[in-house]
């Protein structure tokens, strides 16, 4: 009778530390997946840039293009503060994007075969990356009222209040969550559809994701 009570105490012991690293692993799970990369032309073609140490070096003219591409149903939000100091939100890329649901297939900014350059004077470019499982209402809220008054030091201001507040929260482990993975691309151009594969960086975190990438603009 005893050693009967005894196994049934093993047992249900055994199936509570089940539930509880189940339930671990459930709290844990990543949530929040995507690709990201910063392509650069080159005598190559357009190469991703490096983020892994330093932060890579770009001439004023080099053309750049950004790749971004969810895996999850996540909120991601991007955003260029330049070396005068002036923010540029670049995605998403209109008013209300995440009241349709979430896109499929890669992102490319500016579409297709065209690029952005970095202009004099030379300095430090910093791209503010977040995405969140959850959607970022404030952030939004921000951004528009951002881009209804661009001319605001002060609408500025509380916006990257905003997201330096996130970033700040969250960048230690959002570093950590990255790896590398081979991707293919499609781009539209006047000759016709080009392919592309490249080395992406790879997002897998729980809840949210926020990141400071910079650039050496000479």
């Amino acid at each position: 009778m005893v050693r009967n009570r005894a196994a049934h105490l093993y047992t249900f012991c055994t199936v509570c530390f089940v539930l509880l690293l189940s339930g671990a692993a459930t709290v844990s799970a990543a949530d929040v997946s995507f690709r990201w990369a910063i392509l650069a032309d080159s005598g190559d073609g357009r190469q991703p840039l490096n983020f892994s140490g330093s932060p890579p070096i770009v001439f004023s003219g080099t053309g750049l293009q950004i790749y971004i591409e969810h895996q999850s149903n996540c909120h991601i939000y991007l955003f260029l503060l330049d070396s005068q100091e002036q923010l540029t939100p670049l995605y998403p890329t209109e008013k209300g994007y995440y009241n349709y649901g979430f896109p499929r297939g890669p992102k490319l900014i500016p579409p297709g075969d065209q690029s952005f350059a970095f202009v004099p004077p030379p300095g430090m470019e910093t791209f503010y990356l977040i995405a969140s499982k959850e959607r970022l209402f404030q952030i939004e809220k921000l951004t528009e009222l951002f881009i209804e008054n661009a001319a605001s030091y002060a609408q500025q201001q509380l916006l990257i209040r905003e997201i330096e507040t996130i970033i700040t929260e969250r960048e230690k482990k959002s570093r950590s969550s990255e790896g590398l993975d081979k991707v293919t691309i499609q781009r539209r151009t006047a000759a016709g559809i080009e392919k592309q594969s490249f080395k992406a960086i790879e997002v897998d975190i729980s809840k949210r994701y926020g990141r400071k990438i910079l650039i050496d603009h000479k």
